[in-house]
């Protein structure tokens, strides 16, 4: 029998999802305080679509847009996490185009 898509994932089911090791989803929930998984009574992380959404986003820009995770913080910061819950990547890919533009040349 198979879950539910709107079922809550474990940790490591999402990172099977994903194709992210474990550690990876805890270190990035340790930098980006938008990634709040439940925790159950014993501890273990929930995740629910939203939080599998904005992970996948998260890791769309560090590895296919090669953006650096500081750089996707000040993403988050300004734009909110909403951005990343886009089903798809051409949107993700407006937002930082908009963001890059009005951001002008690096010191």
């Amino acid at each position: 029998m198979t879950k539910s898509p709107e079922a809550f994932k474990s940790i490591s089911e999402v990172a099977e999802i994903l194709q992210v090791d474990t550690h990876v989803l805890r270190f990035w929930e340790g930098k980006f305080k938008q990634i709040q998984p439940m925790k159950n009574a014993s501890g273990r992380r929930l995740y629910r679509p939203d939080d599998i959404a904005l992970i996948e986003g998260i890791k769309h820009l560090l590895h296919n847009k090669g953006m650096t995770i500081k750089g996707v913080q000040k993403l988050l910061k300004e734009k909110d996490a909403s951005v990343l819950l886009r089903s798809d990547a051409s949107g993700l890919d407006s937002v930082i185009a908009s963001d890059e533009e009005h951001a002008g040349p690096d010191p």
